[in-house]
């Protein structure tokens, strides 16, 4: 308001030398001034009065400036039920804005088990988390319902919502959109349909720059298919050697395309007949750099800090792009017997580094199992957690709960059980109930341990929230008794143990309302 601006100006620097002049406007506005802001008050009283009075005014008179074109469509009619339980509707704001994206994800799948949709007054929070959060997009598009749908439609920052308005934006997102919306768009299309998602890649493909170009052929793993295998074929002669290595990794994923056939030609090769039904199966590595391998991106130098030798470098390339199950199909062996097998050549590091890598891209729960218990001493370089994450949760369990017993450190132990949480909590895991009450048990003996024994507690403060939403219901009671904070080195704990015991209620209206 223009006469808020020209009073704010003139006292800018104080009133005390120069006292402003109070504007006196005609008609009613004036006359308002004139009752609010009486001669004989206080110079400094009449101009709060006066400003106060002009900011009112401003508000009560604000005129929406006037959009040009069309206004937009009505919302359609909403097809869901909104969700009109008090003690729910008190707690979905709260999950929403507090999370964690566990809790956020149950909430949501929960919802929509029971035909809900979130109110409107949550749309443009949870629209947002879902603009930011991409992992959290297949639990909330159900519940944004019609209104959600329209909403997503008149922001383009909530385009991924749109519906059938989405395909219009995305064209134009592709041209015009940065490195990580584009990659976004086509892990998305990758789902939907795979061979748009391919066109839009391929065309132009080879104008980017060797880090973008690495960065979206990631995308492929989504749907992928042999109908993307002349495309990734012929990414094999790609200038970047990452983009080789990753066309390269694609390809190995489909045992059925070309590349996998010429890899298995050369790991038979180097694989003998065993000379009596049960005898070991013989093994040497590549005598020498085949002129033919570069074109399938097998690197012929190693790394300057590669510990494996020169044969043993060609013969890691090619068993790492074989697939697992030929080596069962080959051999008849199972997965535990080929690793025993392993350790017993002489090219052990190179194979069982190779069967690493190729679980790592098609994840196989026997092959998890048997890494898991044979190569704990093996001196590998193997992320044994990457490992675990491949077996079914009653299994991952049982070894996490082997590593727990077989570690006794306050800090390694809270490091642990961190871990532990942040493991299942990226799958989605509900936690068995006995294994529940064991880690419960576990993080609370930690917490009563004095601070310099229990070490690493930050990290169990972090996790805790991530627990609530993990443990089954019948664990609800366990979380919310036997915390011990009466001591007073261990008070910044109580501000976890609150969001802990608010997390577990939620979780009790969520099960309650929506069973």
């Amino acid at each position: 308001m223009k006469l808020l601006h020209e009073l704010a100006s003139q006292v800018l620097l104080g009133s005390g030398r120069r006292p402003p002049d109070l504007p006196e406007p005609p008609g009613n506005i004036g006359a308002l001034l004139k009752a609010a802001c009486p001669q004989g008050e206080d110079m400094e009283v009449r101009v709060l009065r006066c400003a106060g009075s002009l900011a009112l005014c401003s508000a009560a008179g604000y005129v929406p400036p006037v959009a040009e074109g069309a206004p937009p469509p009505l919302c359609p009619e909403e097809r869901l039920a909104l969700v009109d339980d008090p003690q729910l509707l008190s707690a979905l704001p709260q999950i929403l804005v507090n999370g964690p994206d566990t809790l956020r994800r149950e909430a949501f799948f929960r919802l929509a088990s029971k035909s809900y949709c979130l109110a409107p007054s949550l749309l443009p929070h949870a629209l947002t988390l879902g603009q930011e959060n991409h992992e959290l997009r297949p639990a909330l598009l159900p519940v944004i319902g019609q209104r959600g749908q329209w909403l997503a439609g008149l922001n383009p920052e909530w385009a991924y919502a749109a519906g059938e308005a989405a395909p219009a934006s995305d064209l134009a997102l592709w041209e015009n959109g940065s490195q990580d919306q584009r990659k976004h768009l086509l892990g998305r299309l990758r789902q939907s349909d795979p061979g748009q998602a391919r066109s839009l890649l391929q065309d132009g493909f080879s104008q980017l720059d060797a880090r973008e170009r690495a960065s979206l052929l990631e995308t492929m793993s989504a749907g992928l298919g042999l109908p993307d295998e002349d495309f990734l074929e012929s990414l094999l002669a790609d200038r970047s050697r990452e983009v080789r290595q990753r066309a390269a990794n694609l390809l190995a994923t489909l045992p059925d395309s070309r590349f996998s056939r010429r890899m298995t030609e050369r790991m038979a090769a180097c694989l003998g007949q065993a000379p009596l039904p049960g005898s070991v199966f013989p093994l040497e590595a590549p005598a020498g750099f085949s002129s033919d391998w570069k074109s399938d991106a097998l690197e012929e130098n190693r790394a300057k800090n590669e510990s494996l030798g020169e044969r043993a470098w060609w013969l890691y390339q090619i068993a790492r792009c074989v697939p697992l199950a030929w080596w069962t199909k080959t051999t008849g062996l199972s997965p535990g017997d080929l690793i025993e097998w392993a350790h017993s050549t002489d090219w052990s590091e190179a194979i069982l580094r190779a069967w690493y890598d190729a679980l790592l891209r098609n994840p196989e729960a026997d092959w998890a199992a048997e890494f898991v218990t044979q190569t704990d001493d093996s001196g590998l370089r193997i992320d044994l957690f990457k490992v675990l994450a491949f077996l079914p949760a009653p299994a991952r369990e049982q070894h996490w709960l082997r590593l727990l017993e077989g570690t006794s450190q306050g800090r390694s132990r809270s490091g642990l059980l961190a871990q532990l949480v942040n493991d299942f909590a990226r799958y989605q895991e509900e936690l068995s109930e006995s294994f529940s009450h064991r880690i419960l048990v576990e993080i609370k003996r930690l917490v009563e341990l004095p601070v310099n024994a229990a070490g690493g507690l930050y990290e169990i403060s972090q996790a805790l929230p991530e627990l609530a939403s993990l443990i089954p219901p019948a664990c609800f009671a366990a979380a919310s008794e036997g915390w011990p904070v009466s001591r007073p080195e261990i008070e910044y704990f109580s501000k976890t143990l609150a969001r802990l015991l608010a997390i577990v209620e939620q979780r009790k209206t969520l099960h309650q309302i929506l069973r």
